[in-house]
């Protein structure tokens, strides 16, 4: 009787263990919005097991993209652990999110934000905030890319741009841009293997303009100081208060100043557009086949050719 007994009472601690054996991880995520102003754009990962949050991951990712001959498409972890992000401080900046991070984990608790660890000097709120909009959304379901952060660029195939001028106010000449290399480029985080942001760039140079209907506004000028050509439409560059105006390297950073949203059949913006395209691929994890002109025959928002979007989803590898 007690030898069965035993037996029993061995079986239904055998099966209460397998039923409380490791909890599943669940993984939450919050990114910020990136603007024509933003220069790094965050993103936070928590990852929990059950009611526990065991793990998190703080980073972001520049969004000049590899136009930025300093980070090269990095992001910031990357580019503070090869000491090419430097904050002149006794620690990395990688190496202060990595104390931040510990704190969280160890006390689980998005507001207990003060005081900070010996050692950090960089502001938290960024972590903090997006922490808890990630442990407030619904956990990322699996999907099949491979984890991490993905930079992808099409500058192999990059196409060379004549100068683009501007009429100065200010000064009251033409200024003219660089030469510069166009081409598109994409940042891409994947987690659970689900791809949960996409950013779409691409290189080009201009200034801050002035915009009426969606449309640059231009006037006649010299701009070679040549009397034999004839005068040319420049565009007329916005107000600035800096010493020099600052020459921005991409669609995004121009926003209505690439003046694109006049001439769209949907008047929309080039950085309205990407948005568009990136959310689609968030919501759906791949995009439709493009047409014979390189368009998208069933993504509301996107009038741009598409082929570039396309070409870059296809680098982000997958498992």
């Amino acid at each position: 009787m007690k030898k069965g007994f035993f037996v029993m009472l061995f079986l239904l601690a055998a099966l209460f263990l397998t039923a409380c054996g490791p909890a599943e991880r669940t993984y939450y995520f919050a990114s910020q919005t990136p603007t024509d102003t933003s220069s790094w754009v965050y993103w936070v990962v928590v990852v929990k097991e059950g009611d526990k949050i065991v793990d998190a991951e703080w980073n972001a990712f520049n969004i000049e993209g590899d136009a930025n001959a300093t980070y090269l498409g990095k992001d910031k972890v990357t580019a503070s652990e090869e000491h090419i992000y430097n904050m002149n401080s006794d620690l990395w900046w990688h190496e202060q999110a990595e104390l931040v991070i510990n704190k969280f984990v160890e006390t689980g608790d998005v507001n207990d934000r003060e005081p900070a660890p010996a050692g950090v000097s960089i502001t938290t709120d960024d972590f903090y905030t997006l922490a808890e909009l990630a442990l407030a959304s619904d956990p990322v379901e699996a999907g099949d890319y491979e984890e991490g952060y993905h930079f992808a660029s099409l500058k192999s195939a990059a196409t060379s741009h004549v100068p683009v001028y501007y009429w100065d106010e200010q000064t009251q000449s033409v200024i003219a841009t660089p030469t510069w290399d166009a081409y598109s480029f994409g940042s891409f985080v994947v987690v659970n293997g689900k791809i949960v942001l996409a950013y779409f760039n691409n290189v080009f140079y201009g200034y801050k303009a002035v915009v009426e209907g969606g449309s640059v506004t231009k006037v006649l000028k010299d701009h070679d100081n040549n009397p034999e050509t004839a005068d040319v439409k420049v565009s007329v560059m916005a107000p600035y208060t800096t010493a020099t105006p600052k020459l921005l390297k991409t669609k995004n950073q121009l926003g209505t100043s690439y003046g694109m949203a006049g001439a769209s059949p949907i008047g929309k913006e080039y950085f309205q557009q990407a948005k568009t395209a990136g959310d689609y691929l968030i919501a759906n994890q791949e995009f439709p086949a493009v047409n014979d002109n390189g368009d998208f025959d069933s993504v509301a928002g996107v009038t741009i050719t598409a082929s570039d979007f396309v070409a870059l989803w296809d680098l982000i590898p997958t498992k």
